[in-house]
């Protein structure tokens, strides 16, 4: 009876196990019928066509939200607010985008929705077209988008007249409706400066506050803060000034802005404002006209002065900020590298580090004292003129009166003027001993300017400029000395050259070599072929020496 009852028991087991694999495989079964039955459509199926012109509005979600874009005389606005700048081009692609709509696999008699992400569409697109008989009603055709097929990028779409056919649809019909709303706006352009030669003036208030201004008469920079101001690098500042060429939003914001503090542009984080000329046309009212035509205004072209302001806000993400540009109510984002490039400098970055620039042509004389001993060389310039009538100028140079080789002076003159420092002493400085060089330069006007160069350090000469203090490579100015001592027939004492000396010059290279700046100048007219071409030459040579030593 035991015996009877186990295997009575074995036998239901046996059977619940077979029923459930029956319902399994037949689950198995149908689920790989419908999708054979996908795979089996070889012919497209229309699921909706029409044409653009008939398109009359298209309604689909938004940043989650219901929003409408209907045809107002060909022209595309936002049904809510008819003052949003709709960007015409890109609402024309989206109706584009479903005036044939077609599907290359259908899936019918669906009874989970859920399975395609249809239960909860991702998006509902309604498509309202005109009638084809003029006093027709309107048709209304809504296409539920559910999941997207993560092997083929297509999206499963339904309509809203059959729930039980499931449609696979390439993802251009779908991906111009998942934007945001203001991807579908229309930015200004960025009031782009056609010509970035004619910014006179650039101005930064904010945590940084600096102004870079243009010399009308010599086009030389110069950078102020708190009242001083600096001669500034040409190159930086070109650098600076190209960039306003090509500075572009990045994305639109706020069409309409209400409140500035929202990003940040209340009180903005900086605001920089540009000067600068833009041709104009104007009317001349007293051209001449021939008797025959009617007196017409004639156009002419000037230059006229505008200013561009940009309030910096806000960060948007890592990488933006919220900006707003002249008086418009827009607000739009900026890339961070392109503001930081003006908000977060200094005026000491844009400082020119040229220790004492006099162009040679410009030269009257030069007062030396060189190690306690007076020098001064005079520059003399001659006019001649050849039976072409060509001029020719003949500069000499004098020392002490006596004459002076082009080429050994100009060698030296180089070396002093394209002098570049690696950094201004902020701090108050008392030098410690006499200067080892002074240099007075007379200019041809009058003009005068002094330099003197102390022993600063193992690394560095502080060459001081009226109230100025630039510390500058040792290693150059020891060839400074050296090409001065030519100028001057100085020999040198060897025995004062002692070992200690030596490596301690030696020290000062190997340690201003690794944050040395690369001493550049654009002062091409120190010396022009027609001073001396020897003399470039020269420059050329005792620059690659420098290097070779630093």
């Amino acid at each position: 009876m035991k015996n009877k009852t186990v295997k009575m028991i074995l036998a239901v087991a046996v059977l619940a196990v077979c029923c459930g694999a029956y319902a399994g495989v037949k689950t198995y079964v149908s689920h790989q019928e419908q999708k054979e039955s996908e795979a089996e459509s070889e012919e497209n199926t229309s699921v909706f066509t029409a044409s653009a012109d008939d398109i009359k509005s298209l309604d689909f979600m938004v940043d989650d939200t219901e929003t409408t874009f209907e045809k107002k005389d060909d022209s595309w606005v936002k049904k809510d607010d008819t003052d949003f700048p709709v960007n015409q081009s890109t609402l024309d692609s989206a109706a584009s985008s479903v005036t044939s709509v077609e599907s290359d696999r259908v899936l019918e008699d669906v009874d989970n929705l859920a399975e395609y992400g249809l239960d909860s569409p991702a998006n509902i697109i309604k498509i309202v077209t005109k009638s084809e008989d003029e006093d027709g009603d309107d048709t209304t055709t809504t296409l539920y988008v559910g999941d997207e097929n993560s092997s083929t990028s297509q999206y499963y779409v339904r309509k809203d007249d059959d729930e039980k056919t499931v449609y696979l649809v390439d993802s251009s019909c779908v991906e111009p409706f998942t934007k945001t709303l203001y991807d579908y706006a229309q930015m200004e352009d960025f009031p782009a400066i056609s010509s970035t030669d004619t910014i006179t003036k650039i101005s930064i208030d904010g945590d940084s506050s600096y102004e870079l201004k243009k010399d009308a008469d010599t086009s030389v920079w110069s950078v102020s803060a708190n009242g001083e101001e600096d001669k500034a690098d040409s190159a930086t500042v070109s650098s600076l000034v190209s960039s306003f060429g090509s500075m572009a939003y990045n994305s639109m914001a706020d069409y309409k802005c209400e409140d500035k503090s929202k990003y940040g542009l209340e009180k903005p984080y900086s605001t920089i404002t540009v000067d600068y000329q833009e041709e104009a046309e104007t009317s001349d009212d007293n051209a001449e006209t021939s008797d025959s035509e009617t007196p017409d205004s004639a156009e002419t072209t000037e230059m006229v002065d505008k200013q561009l302001t940009i309030l910096v806000g806000n960060e948007a993400d890592d990488s933006n900020r919220y900006v707003m540009v002249n008086d418009s109510n827009e607000v739009y984002t900026m890339s961070e590298e392109t503001l930081s490039a003006l908000t977060d400098k200094t005026e000491e970055d844009f400082w020119d580090m040229t220790v004492s620039y006099v162009s040679v042509n410009s030269l009257a004389s030069l007062k030396v004292n060189y190690q306690g001993t007076d020098y001064k060389v005079n520059a003399s310039r001659e006019t001649s003129t050849d039976e072409d009538g060509n001029d020719t100028e003949t500069v000499t140079y004098k020392l002490d009166g006596a004459d002076l080789d082009e080429t050994t002076f100009t060698t030296f003159y180089n070396k002093l003027i394209n002098m570049a420092a690696q950094k201004r002493l902020m701090e108050k400085y008392d030098p410690d001993g006499d200067a080892e060089l002074t240099v007075t330069f007379t200019e041809e006007d009058g003009d005068t300017l002094e330099v003197s160069y102390y022993s600063y350090d193992t690394n560095y000469y502080a060459a001081v400029v009226d109230n100025k203090v630039y510390l500058v490579n040792k290693m150059n100015v020891k060839e400074l000395f050296t090409a001065f001592e030519s100028v001057a027939g100085v020999e040198k004492d060897e025995t004062k050259t002692d070992s200690d000396e030596v490596e301690s010059d030696e020290k000062a290279s190997a340690d201003v070599e690794t944050d040395s700046e690369t001493e550049t100048s654009d002062n091409s007219d120190a010396v022009t072929d027609d001073d001396s071409k020897s003399a470039s030459a020269s420059d050329t040579t005792d620059t690659s020496e420098s290097d070779t030593e630093e």
